[in-house]
């Protein structure tokens, strides 16, 4: 798995160790969606009547674009 975080080089960065801990769980488990579905926080949008929002969590490669929160808003990164 190969995990880009969008940063062009004069932006170069480490990514913060929460993406690297993601990154890594998520490469290391057999069946990530599954997980998503199962975890507390997925379970919990089942409830709330969101589970859509768990299905978009679990895409993968379904996204051209990269959001990035600007002035209170998400935008396409450049």
């Amino acid at each position: 798995m190969t995990v880009s975080f969008g940063w062009g080089p004069t932006e170069a960065r480490a990514p913060a160790p929460e993406a690297t801990a993601a990154a890594t769980l998520w490469a290391a488990t057999d069946d990530p969606a599954a997980a998503l579905h199962g975890c507390a926080s997925g379970r919990e949008l089942y409830e709330y009547g969101y589970p859509q929002d768990v299905e978009v969590a679990a895409e993968t490669d379904a996204s051209t674009a990269v959001p990035v929160l600007t002035d209170g808003a998400f935008t396409e990164a450049p």
